[in-house]
């Protein structure tokens, strides 16, 4: 996914500290506005991941071709902060890059290593600790780490033992691990993604990374990924959650996931037109009930789509 941060100039700009969101609540849902010279460019119609296609068995190189390749990765990996190899260097990256700022949440990255969550036909370990979305599968990606570290940041104060969080197109089931861990001992994550082969993938990498957080000899269900479609009645019998995070590109705000945020909790959502720039939201609901968003930065998400809809957002053929 791709992320611009707002204009400085911008009236709506929010700052993030440790302790949330300081901008004013009372901010409308709306689009920031830009000047012309500004406004970005439209993605094009397939962003990047469904276009991604399995690795395939590289040739022998010549030793020269070997040398001049490994010159280039060098240099590229300078250029992003110098290539990881583990877990605790990329979090002591996005630390550095003042990305990750409670130990909350550098300890819940640290405990859920992104090696085991990429698909391995389409993603090497040396890819696994580079600051880059990665093709899973299906037309979908796992996030960049730096986007995971900003909704973690954003949703840190919410994510407290014994809430209770909603995951909305958990994809790798990466970032369902990292909040199920702050939520520990005895909160719950529930991960809803509409694809099912990445259910399958996210369970066996949950099994294989972080097998604590899933239930064992009758002990407690920290998180379950499941298939579905947040916009159907999937949620009907479910209680509010006093988090939400949404790792689609909704088109509006939608009530069924406004319905499902508790009094006191918030959501963090991109919102705006497919295919295109979204604007990340940080959506609170006060403990009367009132709803306030704030603009944060501009991203790029592939759309959540209702279950009426194709997996690329288009209505079917009649």
């Amino acid at each position: 996914m791709i992320v611009a941060q707002l204009p400085p100039n911008s009236s709506h700009r929010s700052r993030i500290t440790n302790t949330g969101l300081t901008s004013s609540r009372n901010l409308v849902l709306r689009r920031p506005s830009y000047r012309p010279s500004q406004r970005p460019k439209p993605l094009p119609p397939d962003p990047g991941a469904g276009s991604a296609k399995p690795r395939q068995p590289q040739q022998q190189q010549h030793p020269q071709q070997q040398k001049q390749q490994e010159v280039h990765m060098g240099t590229l990996g300078k250029l992003m902060g110098g290539v990881r190899t583990s877990q605790d260097e990329l979090v002591d990256y996005l630390i550095r890059s003042k990305l990750v700022k409670t130990a909350r949440v550098a300890e819940a990255m640290r405990q859920v290593d992104r090696g085991k969550y990429i698909n391995p036909a389409f993603a090497t370990m040396a890819d696994a600790y580079q600051d880059r979305p990665l093709a899973i599968g299906e037309g979908q990606t796992i996030s960049a780490p730096h986007m995971h570290a900003v909704c973690l940041e954003l949703l840190e104060p919410f994510l407290q033992p014994g809430a209770r969080v909603l995951d909305v197109g958990s994809g790798s089931g990466y970032l369902s691990a990292c909040m199920a861990k702050l939520l520990s001992p005895d909160g719950h994550v529930l991960g809803v993604e509409k694809v099912p082969e990445l259910v399958v993938h996210a369970n066996n990498a949950l099994q294989a990374g972080n097998p604590e957080l899933l239930p064992a000899d009758g002990g407690k269900e920290l998180l379950r990924i499941v298939h579905g479609n947040v916009l159907s009645d999937l949620l009907a019998d479910e209680a509010p959650f006093q988090a939400i995070h949404v790792g689609a590109a909704a088109d509006e705000l939608h009530q069924v996931l406004l319905d499902k945020l508790a009094p006191g909790g918030r959501m963090v959502i991109p919102v705006g037109p497919r295919y295109s720039y979204q604007v990340l939201m940080a959506v609170d609901k006060d403990e009367d009930g009132a709803v306030h968003t704030q603009p944060l930065m501009d991203v790029g998400y592939v759309p959540l789509t209702r279950p009426s809809e194709l997996e690329d957002g288009q209505l079917p053929n009649p």
